[in-house]
């Protein structure tokens, strides 16, 4: 099988598409990491091509992205065809681009080239590490259907085997579906996993701010999870920047992270509460549960959002003022007063009976 690539003898790192920043273009080495194995899709083969897994340096020696060119044989009416490509992962694993070569367009059914809607449908496929196509096979993702040849041209088939399923033809390329699933499978296969296993040897410890520093959130959550207690300390800033932006889960993950005397310092306690109504519902429980640590201005600030808890969360903040009187502020019993009054908030009996008890 001929290896299409091996005539360019440098490598051209430009992507077609690519989901990061520019960090490709800074790109002055690479280092061959190790091989893995694809098996020819040819039934009547029984080759496999090796490819190398490159890691890609920038002009500062620092790891930035791991690169492979892939060659693979596509088969779908009988006939296979080469598809080759420029694979880039993060330094994760995770997929990040893609690129092709002017001479080795991607094909669907018939040998059609893709479009460039087809590319930009491909990429996309590709970002989503959670496809319909990893957990099905081939046979599991077309309809057998008898095949006439009134439609053997059509371009709803993939093959004279069959049609596209319609739940998963919206994501994949139109007459591409051997193509798509071939390539997604590479992607997220063999590759992606040696890579996280090789992610120590790349010195990833080194890179721990590189990762807790990045725009990207895959980054931002492996770096935090590298942090020590004394690291939460040193980069708390950052850590507040990031529950900011981030998804639920990371910010649990930071709330329970979090050393108890940081809670206590004004400027953290002011950002992570006045954030209060726009994070998730177990964020904003731990932050209740936090008060204890947290310095005085955090019980003020959530009487500015009573109309933002639930029953039970109220109910928590609620006895923790009782048990803390002596904290509770002139402005406090303000917004209390006014929320009792609410009869658009279903728990404002709650506070009225509160402050009923603790006049």
């Amino acid at each position: 099988m001929a290896m299409g690539f091996q005539e360019q003898k440098k490598p051209d790192y430009r992507p077609m598409f690519f989901s990061m920043a520019d960090e490709w273009k800074d790109i002055e080495s690479d280092e061959s990491i190790f091989e893995f194995s694809v098996k020819s899709s040819d039934t009547s083969l029984t080759t496999e091509i090796e490819h190398q897994v490159r890691l890609l340096s920038n002009s500062l020696g620092e790891p930035r992205l791991f690169f492979s060119e892939i060659e693979t044989s596509v088969c779908a009416d009988g006939e296979c065809k080469l598809a080759n490509i420029k694979v880039y992962w993060n330094l994760l694993g995770n997929y990040v681009g893609y690129g092709t070569y002017d001479k080795y367009p991607l094909t669907k059914f018939e040998h059609d080239p893709f479009e460039k809607a087809d590319y930009q449908k491909l990429h996309k496929l590709l970002l989503d590490d959670n496809s319909v196509l990893k957990r099905r096979k081939m046979s599991d993702l077309i309809d057998k259907i008898p095949v006439s040849l009134s439609n053997i041209n059509s371009k709803d088939l993939d093959g004279i085997s069959g049609a596209t399923k319609k739940e998963i033809k919206e994501s994949v390329v139109k007459g591409g579906l051997y193509s798509c699933y071939t390539i997604w499978h590479l992607v997220h296969g063999d590759a992606k996993k040696k890579i996280r296993k090789n992610l120590e040897t790349i010195g990833a410890d080194d890179l721990k701010e590189y990762f807790l520093y990045s725009l990207y959130k895959d980054y931002q959550i492996y770096g935090l999870k590298q942090l020590s207690q004394a690291d939460f300390r040193v980069h708390s800033k950052q850590i507040v920047s990031i529950f900011k932006s981030t998804n639920a889960l990371t910010r649990t993950y930071i709330l329970k992270k979090l050393p108890t005397d940081l809670y206590s310092e004004k400027e953290i306690t002011n950002q992570l509460y006045t954030m209060f109504p726009g994070v998730d519902l177990n964020s904003k429980t731990l932050l209740i549960n936090k008060l204890e640590f947290a310095a005085p201005d955090a019980i003020e600030i959530l009487a500015g959002f009573l109309d933002n808890m639930t029953k039970n969360q109220l109910k928590h903040y609620l006895k923790y003022l009782e048990e803390n009187t002596l904290r509770i502020t002139n402005t406090m019993k303000r917004n209390l007063r006014k929320v009792s009054k609410d009869k658009n908030y279903a728990h404002s009996y709650l506070i009225d009976a509160f402050l009923k008890t603790n006049k």
